[in-house]
């Protein structure tokens, strides 16, 4: 009897079982391994996020920091107030227009970010070692069609 994955029948039903629940405890896990890279450096997940966004994209706004790091645009302000507080970024008025404010690193904000770089490496290369190449593409390939899809 072929399997119909689209439809939980309903006396097989039970709320572990689906989607929403198994990608949040999931996700729940490997945000706790991530959190825990972070805590040796005094930042966040969602903090090294912004951080890692900025090695790569320097003079970002708000706007497209959010975008990036796929957070809504009021989540980002707190990240990024609280990354002015440790001095690792700064807040600068974008000289072409004036509503907007561009951020960059410190010095010392790009020292953290580099050196977490390697320790957040290596919670990704643990996790993924968990599956075979094969099954790590095609897993890659089912977040991308979900990503794009919701």
């Amino acid at each position: 009897m072929k399997t119909n994955y689209n439809v939980i029948e309903e006396h097989t039903y039970s709320y572990s079982d689906t989607i929403c629940f198994r990608i949040t405890a999931l996700a729940r896990k490997i945000s706790k391994l991530h959190n825990r890279a972070c805590t040796n450096y005094k930042i966040t997940a969602g903090q090294s996020f912004i951080l890692f966004d900025l090695l790569e994209n320097e003079g970002s706004s708000m706007t497209e920091i959010s975008n990036r790091v796929q957070v809504e645009t009021p989540a980002v302000t707190g990240y990024i107030d609280r990354l002015i507080k440790e001095d690792l970024v700064v807040r600068v008025d974008d000289p072409s227009d004036r509503r907007l404010f561009r951020i960059f690193l410190t010095d010392k904000g790009k020292n953290i970010a580099k050196l977490l770089l390697p320790d957040i490496r290596v919670v990704h290369n643990n996790i993924t070692n968990l599956l075979d190449p094969g099954d790590f593409e095609v897993f890659q390939k089912c977040m991308s069609i979900l990503e794009d899809s919701l």
